[in-house]
C-alpha cells in the first residue's frame, strides 16, 4: 500500500558528475551569467557560481567567462556540477496494469518521487524507475503529479500510444479522482469551486487564487471526519488540470491538506487576500528580480526560509563556506537583485550566538561573522570532499508525501483505481503500523463512470453516450470521380494527319487529377498514351489519344489543360551537368553572396548547359519540321506573322543564368531555324506573338527521381526532362499575362474539382467563403459533365444546406499577420465546414500553412468531445479512391500521389510545394461498438 510504512526506508545514490547544456533562453539575452544562474538555478547560492564560473565550471560556447558576462543570442551553456541526488523513497512502483500490444502501462507513483528529471533528480525519477524495472526502452508520460504527491499514473510505451492519450488528456476526456486529509471539518455534499488560479513565482511553483488567473474548477465531497485530529480526508474530482489545483482550492476554502508544507504553512494564516488579489500575472514581472506585491514577497521570504530550514542549512553553509573561500581567492562579490540573490535563512543557532556576542565586526546577517565561518567550518565532516557542497540529511518520515492521493482516472474505454492510501482508511489512521486494510473508494455520483450514467452532467467523459447506436454505423466513403462516367461522352471528327505527340501543360502536383480526368472526355485505349510524373507539369499525350485531346481542347471542353503544345522535342537533363550548376550556385553564394548573379559572366557549368541546349536543339531538327507542319495545318495555312520565346525552369537553380538570358540565347536558335523554314516572323513581346515556343524544365520526368516531402528529390537540381513545345494556334492561345493568370487559376480549379468525391443523386456542393471565382465554375461544371443535379451554394453555407462536398480556400497568413491570428481565422473557417457539411460528406482544403491548420482541426475535435457533439472533422487521404489500373495512364503517378499523401500525413503539395491541401471528412466523434471498459484493479 502507497506510504504504507510509518518510517519507510531511503533509496540512495553515489554522487556523479553531470553537465547540464542548454541554449540560451531569450528571457536571458542582455543578463549577467551568474544573475541567471542564480536566478534559474536556486539549487545553490551566488557565492557558489561565483566561484563556479572562475573555476571555469560555467562555460559559454566552451569557454570560461567572467560573473559579469552579459549572455547574448544563440549562446550555449554549460554548467558541470557534482551532483548529489537527494534520497527518496525506496517504496516501489507498483504496476497496475501492463498491455505491450496497445503500449500502455499504468503504475502507482509512490511520494518524493519526481516524474521526470527537474532540479537535482535525474536517476530517482518515476520514468527512469520505471524502465528499469519493468524492462521498458521508452516511457511516455501525458500528465505529471506533482513530487509530493502520490498515486496513479497512466503512461504508454509507444510513440503512438502516448499521442493518442495526449489527446484525450487535451481534450479533457479522461477523468481524475484524488483523495486527500485537510484541516477541519470539511462541509456536507458536493462543494464546487470555481476560483481562477494564477502561478506567481515560477521557482517555487507558488500558485494562488487570483481574478486574473486561468478558469478553474474542482469538486470536492466529504469521506469521513476524524474528531481527534480534527481533519477530514475528501475525494476531489479536478474538471480542470491546472498546477497545484486541488491543493490551492482546498487552501482557499479554508480547509488545507493537513502536511502541505507549501499551503498551510502558518504565514497563509496573516496573509491580506485583497493585498494578494492585486498581485501582478508572471509576464508583467521583471524576470528575476520581485513580484512588487508585499503579500506574495511575505510569502516567498517565509517559504524560502523553510526550505532552508528543511534542508539542514545548506544554503546557509553554502554560502558561508564559498563566501569565505572566494575572499581568500580575491573574488570579487556581486549583486544580484532578488530574493535569490539575498543571503540565504540564517540557522536559529547562529541566532542565539548573537545574544552573547555584543561585537559589531559581524554582518547584521551573519554571512561575515567570524562565529558563523567558525560555525560552518565545523560542518566539515558533511561537506563533499570535492564540490565542497554541505550534504542534505536524510528527510524525514513526513517529509516524503503530502496526503494527496490519485486514485481513479478513468474515460469511456477503461477505467484504472487504486485502494485508500493508508492515511484515508479510517481503521488505520490513528495505527499506521496496523495490517492492512485495502479498503476501496465508495461508491459516490462525484466519481461514477459506468456507461449511461452521468448524474453531474459535468459533460465530460462519456462523450460518445449520446450518440444513437444506430446512427454510428460506419460511413460509407465519398464515390470519386474517377467511378462516374461522363452523362455524355464528346463525340469530335478528328483526323491525326500524322500529327506529332502533344503535352498538356497542368497545374504542378496535380497531374494524377488532371490525367484521370481527360481519360473522361476521350475513348479509352488498350496502350498507354500518357506519360507524366507528379510535379513535372506536363503530360505527353501519344497516338491514338492526342488528336481527340486536341479536338477537346479546341472544343474548350479541357478546362483543366492550361494549355496545349505540340511537341518539338525532349530529353533527360544530364545529371552530372545538373549537380555541376548546383555546385557552382553554392560557391557563388559563399563568395559574393546573394544578388551574386548581376553583371557575373556565364560558368563553365552554364557554358556547357548552353552547348547542350543547342545540340537537343539540332538533335530534333525533324520533329520541329513535323510540330511546325502541324502548326501551320492547325492555323489553316495562315503563316505567323511574330514569334517568342518562353522558358519555365521550374525549380532549377543556376548560378548566373537568368530565364531572361535563356530565352535570349533560345531566340537565336529560334531564328535561324524560322529563316531556314522560310517563315517571315518577326520576333515580339508575349502579348503581340502568333506563335510561341516554349522551353520546359520538367522534373521527375521520364527519370527514376525519388519522391520526397519537399522541392527537390535530393540535395541539389532535381533530375528531369528538357521539352521544346510549340503553342497549339488558335483564339484559346493564352497571349497577355492577365490571360495567363485567368488560365492557370481555371486549370487549377478544375482540377482540385476532380479530386473532390461526391455520391450519387442530387449533390449539394459549396466553396465556403473562397475568394476565387473559378472555383464555382469549375464545380458546376463538374456536376453538369456527369449529369448530377447541380446545386452549388456560393459564399459560407448555412446549417441548413447540409453540404455533401465542399471545395475551401483557407485565408492566406498576410506578412505582418502573427500566427495566433491566422489561427483564429481558420478556426473560424473550420467551423463553417463543420456546420455546412453532412455526415460522411467531404471537404478539399486549400492552405498555405498547413500546421497552423492541423493545429486547429486538433483543437475543434477536443472542442467537440468536451461539448459532446456527434461528428467531428477528421482528416482524410486525399488520393483517387478509385484504384482501377487504366490502360492508357501512366500508373506511377497515381502511386506517386499515394506516397505523398502518406509521407505528409495525408496532405498533397501543388504549385512548386507553396501550397497544401488536404481532405476532411464529417466523421462520428467515436464508433460505440468499439469501446471497452476495463479496470486496472
Amino acid at each position: 500500500m502507497t506510504e504504507r510504512m510509518a518510517t519507510p526506508g531511503l533509496r540512495r545514490l553515489p554522487p556523479y558528475w553531470h553537465e547540464y547544456k542548454t541554449r540560451a533562453k531569450t528571457r536571458w539575452y542582455g543578463r549577467q551569467i551568474l544573475e541567471v544562474f542564480t536566478t534559474e538555478f536556486r539549487d545553490r547560492t551566488k557565492e557558489y557560481y561565483i566561484w563556479a564560473i572562475h573555476h571555469g565550471l560555467c562555460t559559454v560556447n566552451g569557454h570560461p567567462v567572467t560573473p559579469t558576462y552579459q549572455i547574448q543570442n544563440n549562446d550555449f551553456l554549460v554548467n558541470r556540477v557534482h551532483r548529489h541526488e537527494p534520497a527518496v523513497t525506496n517504496a516501489p512502483v507498483r504496476i497496475l496494469h501492463r498491455d505491450d500490444s496497445q503500449g500502455r502501462i499504468v503504475v502507482v507513483k509512490p511520494g518524493s518521487i519526481p516524474v521526470h528529471a527537474t532540479g537535482r533528480y535525474h536517476h530517482h525519477t518515476l520514468v527512469e524507475m520505471v524502465k528499469e524495472q519493468a524492462k521498458l526502452q521508452n516511457l511516455y508520460t501525458s500528465n505529471r503529479l506533482d513530487r509530493l504527491t502520490s498515486g496513479i499514473m497512466v503512461c504508454s510505451t509507444t510513440k503512438e500510444a502516448a499521442c493518442e492519450l495526449g489527446n484525450d488528456f487535451n481534450a479533457g476526456l479522461v477523468n481524475k479522482a484524488y483523495v486527500c486529509r485537510v484541516v477541519g471539518r470539511f462541509p456536507d455534499g458536493i462543494v464546487d469551486c470555481t476560483e481562477p488560479i494564477l502561478s506567481v513565482d515560477r521557482q517555487s511553483g507558488l500558485n494562488i487564487v487570483h481574478p486574473k488567473g486561468k478558469e478553474c474548477r474542482t469538486l470536492f465531497q466529504r469521506l469521513s471526519y476524524d474528531a481527534a485530529t480534527d481533519s477530514s480526508v475528501l475525494v476531489c474530482r479536478p474538471i480542470t488540470g491546472r498546477t497545484h489545483q486541488i491543493r490551492v482550492h482546498a487552501q482557499w476554502l479554508g480547509h488545507a491538506i493537513s502536511n502541505d508544507p507549501l499551503y498551510n504553512h502558518p504565514v497563509w494564516a496573516t496573509v491580506d487576500r485583497d493585498v494578494l488579489s492585486t498581485a501582478q500575472p508572471r509576464h508583467y514581472e521583471r524576470v528575476g528580480g520581485e513580484s512588487g506585491n508585499v503579500e506574495v514577497e511575505r510569502v516567498l521570504t517565509a517559504l524560502k526560509g523553510q526550505r532552508d530550514d528543511s534542508e539542514g542549512w545548506a544554503r546557509w553553509r553554502d554560502q558561508v563556506l564559498f563566501g569565505a573561500l572566494n575572499r581568500q581567492l580575491g573574488y570579487e562579490d556581486i549583486y544580484v537583485p532578488g530574493p535569490n540573490g539575498q543571503p540565504a535563512y540564517r540557522p536559529s543557532f547562529c541566532q542565539a550566538h548573537d545574544n552573547d556576542d555584543d561585537s559589531n565586526t559581524k554582518d547584521n546577517k551573519g554571512t561575515d561573522g567570524a562565529k558563523d565561518v567558525e560555525a560552518a567550518a565545523t560542518a566539515t565532516s558533511d561537506t563533499c570532499s570535492v564540490c565542497h557542497i554541505p550534504l542534505l540529511p536524510d528527510p524525514a518520515p513526513g517529509e516524503l508525501f503530502i496526503y494527496l492521493h490519485a486514485i481513479k482516472y478513468w474515460t469511456d474505454s477503461w477505467v484504472f483505481e487504486d485502494e485508500l492510501p493508508w492515511w484515508a482508511c479510517t481503521t488505520t489512521w490513528q495505527n499506521p503500523d496496523a495490517p492492512p486494510q485495502h479498503e476501496r473508494l465508495p461508491s459516490l455520483p462525484l466519481i461514477e463512470h459506468h456507461a449511461g450514467h452521468d448524474a453531474l452532467g459535468l459533460g465530460k467523459g462519456g462523450a460518445h453516450r449520446r450518440v444513437d447506436a444506430s446512427s454510428s454505423s460506419a460511413i460509407s466513403p465519398g464515390i470519386s470521380l474517377g467511378n462516374i462516367p461522363y452523362a455524355s461522352r464528346p463525340q469530335h471528327n478528328v483526323s491525326d494527319r500524322e500529327m506529332p505527340p502533344v503535352c498538356v501543360e497542368v497545374t504542378r502536383g496535380l497531374e494524377d487529377a488532371v490525367q484521370r480526368e481527360l481519360l473522361q472526355c476521350v475513348p479509352h485505349t488498350d496502350t498507354c498514351c500518357i506519360t507524366t510524373a507528379l510535379h513535372s507539369g506536363i503530360l505527353k499525350v501519344d497516338a491514338p489519344l492526342h488528336a481527340h485531346v486536341l479536338a477537346c481542347y479546341n472544343a474548350d471542353e479541357l478546362p483543366i489543360a492550361i494549355a496545349l503544345y505540340f511537341l518539338m522535342g525532349h530529353t533527360t537533363l544530364p545529371r552530372v551537368m545538373l549537380d555541376a550548376l548546383f555546385a557552382e550556385r553554392v560557391e557563388a553564394l559563399g563568395k559574393s553572396g546573394p544578388q551574386h548573379e548581376k553583371n557575373a559572366p556565364p560558368t563553365p557549368s552554364e557554358h556547357a548547359l548552353l552547348a547542350w541546349l543547342e545540340e537537343l536543339w539540332d538533335a530534333h531538327a525533324g520533329d520541329r519540321i513535323h510540330a511546325l507542319a502541324a502548326w501551320k495545318h492547325h492555323a489553316a495555312g495562315t503563316p505567323p506573322q511574330t514569334w517568342c520565346v518562353v522558358v519555365d525552369r521550374s525549380s532549377y537553380v543556376f548560378p548566373t543564368l537568368s530565364t531572361a538570358a535563356l530565352e535570349s540565347h533560345i531566340s537565336k536558335l529560334v531564328t535561324t531555324w524560322l529563316d531556314t523554314e522560310a517563315v517571315p516572323a518577326l520576333p515580339a513581346p508575349r502579348s503581340q506573338a502568333d506563335m510561341l515556343i516554349k522551353c520546359t524544365f520538367a522534373p521527375r520526368y521520364g527519370v527514376d527521381e525519388s519522391l520526397v516531402s519537399g522541392p527537390r528529390a535530393r540535395q541539389g537540381n532535381p533530375s528531369g526532362t528538357c521539352f521544346f513545345q510549340l503553342h497549339v494556334p488558335g483564339t484559346l492561345a493564352v497571349s497577355s499575362s492577365d490571360a495567363l493568370r485567368t488560365r492557370i487559376a481555371r486549370a487549377r480549379a478544375h482540377a482540385l474539382s476532380a479530386l473532390l468525391p461526391i455520391g450519387d443523386g442530387r449533390c449539394r456542393i459549396s466553396t465556403c467563403n473562397s475568394t476565387t471565382p473559378s472555383f464555382i465554375e469549375a464545380l458546376e461544371h463538374m456536376l453538369r459533365v456527369r449529369g448530377r443535379e447541380a446545386c452549388v451554394v456560393r459564399g459560407a453555407p448555412k446549417q441548413a444546406y447540409s453540404m455533401q462536398s465542399m471545395l475551401v480556400e483557407m485565408p492566406e497568413r498576410a506578412r505582418d499577420m502573427p500566427h495566433a491570428f491566422l489561427f483564429d481565422h481558420y478556426m473560424a473557417e473550420l467551423e463553417h465546414i463543420a456546420q455546412g457539411l453532412e455526415p460522411g460528406g467531404h471537404a478539399l482544403v486549400l492552405a498555405d500553412e498547413p500546421k497552423t491548420l492541423q493545429r486547429a482541426v486538433r483543437e475543434l475535435e477536443n472542442r467537440a468531445r468536451r461539448e459532446q457533439h456527434e461528428h467531428v472533422l477528421r482528416w482524410s487521404p486525399v488520393t483517387w479512391l478509385d484504384t482501377r489500373a487504366w490502360p492508357s495512364e501512366d500508373a506511377r503517378t497515381l502511386a506517386d500521389a499515394r506516397v505523398e499523401s502518406q509521407m505528409r500525413g495525408g496532405w498533397r503539395s501543388y504549385m512548386y510545394h507553396r501550397t497544401f491541401l488536404g481532405m476532411l471528412v464529417q466523421a462520428p466523434l467515436y464508433d460505440v461498438s468499439k469501446a471497452t471498459v476495463s479496470s486496472g484493479l
